[in-house]
């Protein structure tokens, strides 16, 4: 029976000025911290792994199906990203009922998240704070309750009450789910897995399940 999430030898890298690997994680559930300097491939492994990116080396797999080729196994996982990258024209209903769409349940409802969030549903992203927008990416990577979610610099613009809501998710998500995580210093959750990425060397397992 496949794991829910199946890393194997993945190597990220753009022509010979960069490269980030190998790095092998097999896990049914779990927070996973990916910890390490600017600059040294964290982003470029999440976007991997969420199926952005094409490796140079290794797959992706979740629950057996591979991110690069398979539908079904994109549509268990979401990424956010350190930035916004929702079209600004859409209100953050909108944008999470397209997201919902995408992964094949279309009357997925972000009500109870956005008020948990604090974030107005009708609010325009175009007028929208940091903050705000960061909310609303995160509530469209939860649409359709996917099974992998990865958080670039998790609580990057968040007031202290949304991250500490954040938190709560995280932990609960972690017992059935896969959550793989990147941020500056110690993350305010309790974290499985430790793996410290440097550009131009493998992906090393700090610290295993506690």
């Amino acid at each position: 029976m496949s794991s829910l999430l199946e890393i194997r030898g993945l190597v990220v890298s753009f022509g010979r000025s960069f490269s980030v690997g190998p790095m092998t994680l097999v896990t049914d559930h779990g927070a996973i911290h990916l910890v390490g300097p600017n600059g040294g491939g964290k982003t470029s492994l999440l976007r991997a792994i969420g199926g952005e990116l094409r490796p140079a080396e290794g797959s992706v797999r979740v629950s057996g199906h591979d991110v690069q080729t398979s539908v079904e196994g994109r549509r268990q996982l979401a990424f956010v990203p350190s930035g916004p990258e929702l079209p600004e024209f859409l209100t953050v209903r909108e944008a999470y009922q397209f997201a919902a769409s995408l992964r094949g349940s279309p009357k997925w409802d972000g009500t109870p998240y956005c008020q948990a969030m604090d974030l107005e549903p009708s609010l325009l992203l175009g007028h929208a704070s940091a903050g705000q927008r960061r909310k609303a990416e995160l509530i469209c990577a939860l649409a359709a309750d996917p099974a992998v979610i990865l958080l670039d610099e998790t609580f990057a613009h968040l007031d202290e009450q949304s991250a500490h809501q954040l938190s709560e998710w995280v932990d609960e998500w972690s017992v059935t789910r896969v959550v793989v995580l990147t941020h500056h210093g110690i993350p305010p959750i309790h974290v499985n897995e430790v793996f410290s990425v440097t550009a131009g060397k493998p992906v090393v397992r700090q610290s295993g399940f506690m």
